[in-house]
């Protein structure tokens, strides 16, 4: 064999080595910041040289990274109508064909603000017919507890604060505020968790979305201008939401198998509930001071179950159920409406085990009473004489207030809000650096990253108030000297999380 043979066959396989190397390592995830006083060059991100615009962050991260924004104001500064990249404006695609929208989140990618939504404002300046932010990619984390965004801006006919695309999956929308929009939450898909989010003053709905298998818990619809919550598709969950003082319906439910329990319905412009479809559940659900009906069953919707609710002083009937459709309703709160309810499905309905205002059962004051129309039924007897107990929810003054658990308790019952937490000052011991709370805290977890936003070491929780680190890296080994920075994250005894700010952090060798 020829030198230069030998030569070229040495070389292929160091290049088949080099390949093999390179599939199999494994990128490491970095953090990118984001401040009004940043610029958006080729190499911004790391926390001395943050960008200056959400997108210029996403363009320069990879799939799994973790942008953090500063507070202050993103998107239209001067509202023209137009972006300017000069001003520091976002990028936004306003053109037919594009994704019409400010921010375009297209990468696996966690995104979060450092101060919470009340200080992080995305605004489009209303100027042009975009959505403030649109995700198309599964998996995508938008803010966290008191780590949101305000969106606001998305007008015209289609402008949402928020809009995920079809076919996207398991995304994760939190701490988020979303007002003065066309919609304020708008998304199909699968598989999407919203927590603890706020639609507030928006021209259509506060939240509406279709597909299937979504989880909404403590989140705030109020004051939009035709209602709070409006779905389709199969199969979604409902915990411990609030639709307040919305234009018409509070919650408006489509299709088929939605499971709805702790939510509060309250002085809406129409009803409190409307359910059409079947299959629908209801329990521990509270109707109260709505304009016309607290329930509506629509016409031929059937199959749904009413157990454990309070529906209560409503301007017209507290239950309402038309020709064709049907329900079972029980040890329900009926009372204080116009009247009690109204059955003229053309069938026999069982509505047994109800407290209907007084401890004779329904009809005249103070107990609400029953229409039963043409070839209709109503079982009604026995009756409760006493009023059932149902828990309602507060709503969230602000996004991320109230921190929610990743398993919450039961599905009827939310885990409760966080304790107040103090994380204080670390302190140096022989074994390293101490780190402690007060408060009620089951476990604690340690996040040290270098200036430049890469993960140096993760502890991952520790149970109990405090946790030591011993200055090594992931593979445990000593870290250099220098300037790091550092997050605690505490869990309480209900499984709910909280993270402290950024801090500065001198290893001396």
């Amino acid at each position: 064999m020829s030198c230069l043979k030998v030569s070229q066959f040495y070389l292929s396989i160091l290049a088949a080595l080099c390949l093999a190397y390179g599939a199999g390592a494994k990128v490491e995830a970095k953090t990118l910041f984001v401040a009004n006083n940043g610029l958006d060059i080729a190499t911004c991100g790391a926390i001395a040289s943050p960008c200056r615009t959400i997108s210029k962050a996403i363009e320069n991260a990879g799939s799994g990274d973790r942008i953090i924004v500063g507070p202050g104001r993103y998107g239209d500064l001067d509202g023209d109508g137009t972006f300017n990249s000069i001003l520091g404006e976002e990028k936004a695609e306003t053109t037919a064909g594009s994704c019409l929208c400010m921010i375009k989140v297209n990468k696996l990618l966690r995104i979060e603000s450092r101060d919470g939504a009340a200080a992080t404002v995305l605004d489009t300046g209303g100027g042009v017919d975009i959505d403030v932010v649109r995700i198309e990619t599964s998996g995508v984390v938008l803010g966290k507890p008191k780590k949101g965004f305000t969106l606001t801006g998305g007008g015209g006919t289609s402008g949402n604060g928020l809009e995920i695309a079809s076919g996207v999956s398991g995304v994760r929308v939190e701490g988020n505020l979303s007002t003065r929009n066309e919609h304020g939450f708008s998304f199909s898909g699968s598989g999407h968790i919203f927590s603890n989010n706020a639609a507030i003053r928006n021209l259509d709905y506060g939240f509406s979305f279709s597909g299937t298998g979504h989880r909404l818990s403590r989140n705030l619809a109020s004051h939009n201008n035709t209602g709070g919550f409006i779905t389709g598709g199969n199969g979604s969950v409902f915990i411990g939401n609030v639709a307040s003082d919305n234009g018409n319906i509070g919650f408006e439910i489509f299709d088929s198998g939605h499971v709805l329990s702790g939510n509060v319905a309250s002085a809406n412009g129409s009803n409190g509930f409307l359910f059409s479809g079947s299959g629908h559940k209801l329990s521990s659900n509270s109707a109260l001071g709505n304009k016309k009906y607290g329930v509506e069953i629509d016409v031929n919707s059937t199959g749904h179950v009413l157990t454990g609710n309070s529906i209560v002083g409503n301007a017209d009937w507290g239950i309402y159920l038309p020709t064709g459709s049907s329900a079972t309703i029980t040890k329900n709160n009926i009372y204080g409406n116009g009247e009690g309810l109204w059955n003229s499905s053309g069938t026999s309905i069982t509505a047994t085990n109800n407290f209907w205002g007084g401890a004779d059962g329904p009809g005249d004051n103070p107990a609400d009473g029953l229409y039963i129309g043409p070839n209709s039924d109503t079982l009604f007897t026995p009756f409760a004489t006493k009023e059932f107990y149902v828990k309602t929810v507060t709503p969230v003054e602000e996004p991320g207030l109230v921190v929610p658990t990743d398993n919450e308790q039961s599905e009827t019952t939310p885990s409760p809000s966080l304790t107040p937490i103090q994380f204080l000052k670390e302190m140096q011991t022989n074994e390293g650096l101490l780190f402690h709370t007060n408060g009620n805290v089951r476990a604690l977890q340690l996040e040290i990253t270098d200036l430049s936003g890469r993960t140096v070491y993760v502890s991952g929780f520790v149970k109990g108030e405090r946790l030591s680190w011993a200055r090594v890296n992931k593979q445990n080994r000593p870290i250099a000297g220098g300037v790091y920075l550092y997050r605690l994250t505490a869990r309480d005894r209900g499984g709910n999380e909280i993270q402290s700010e950024l801090r500065k952090l001198i290893i001396q060798r």
